[in-house]
């Protein structure tokens, strides 16, 4: 399928299974995302670093561990290769992480390999543990479930239909929080819990799919619709 799982290869680099392709993004400093890099190496070939556009607010940047395949065959080389980038907060009592998964246009030929522009960005994973008791009084009201738990993760797959340079995708999100009624922009110190109340349990309006198609003439994706704000799950 056009969607294709990379295989481990030499150090931390990852390849396409045939090893026609390998891609590494070395490892940066804590905020030093700037210099980041993509390397490319294909037997036969010099390997090349690749500079990666500067993702504002990042503070992690790695390979996404897996490659989408131009269609047809004059894409022989063309692909999208995934950059996750990521940020951490701490405060008071918990914390929080969120990553993004940004698709940019590799043109993989050897001795000319060359990025171009990003297709889309989406949310990729969000974990944030907030706490919730400031009293005596508050670990009772919430029987000692002392931390609100909110998590967000994504899914992307191959879909059928469309007939661009690249496959049309689907867009999986599920948000969940715990306890289940937990909404991270209320005050839930202040909510009585019930013992039924102390399960992890989906938010429906941030759990949805979305159907991802490449206009050529943008040279990106376009949601069939838009996506709903889900920030208070999806930034640290």
């Amino acid at each position: 399928g056009p969607v294709v799982a990379l295989v481990a290869g030499e150090g931390k680099s990852q390849c396409l299974p045939d090893r026609s392709l390998c891609l590494d993004v070395p490892a940066v400093e804590e905020g030093e995302t700037a210099g980041a890099v993509l390397r490319v190496a294909s037997p036969g070939a010099e390997p090349v670093s690749l500079a990666l556009p500067e993702f504002a607010e990042a503070q992690s940047v790695e390979l996404w561990p897996k490659l989408i395949r131009a269609r047809g065959g004059d894409g022989a080389n063309r692909y999208l290769v995934g950059i996750l980038t990521g940020q951490t907060s701490m405060y008071s009592g918990g914390g929080g992480s969120a990553s993004q998964l940004h698709l940019i246009e590799l043109d993989a030929t050897p001795n000319a390999a060359r990025l171009g522009g990003e297709a889309i960005e989406v949310p990729w994973s969000g974990s944030l543990l907030i706490r919730a008791c400031f009293s005596e009084e508050d670990m009772k009201d919430r029987l000692e479930a002392c931390h609100d738990e909110y998590e967000f993760d994504a899914a992307l797959a191959a879909a059928p239909g469309g007939a661009a340079m690249f496959p049309t995708l689907s867009y999986r999100a599920v948000a969940t929080a715990f306890p289940r009624n937990s909404r991270r922009s209320d005050d839930n110190s202040a909510t009585k819990l019930k013992r039924a109340d102390l399960v992890r349990a989906r938010d429906p309006a941030c759990t949805y799919d979305r159907v991802l198609r490449y206009d050529a003439a943008t040279s990106r994706y376009q949601m069939d619709r838009p996506a709903p704000d889900c920030s208070d799950y999806t930034t640290p």
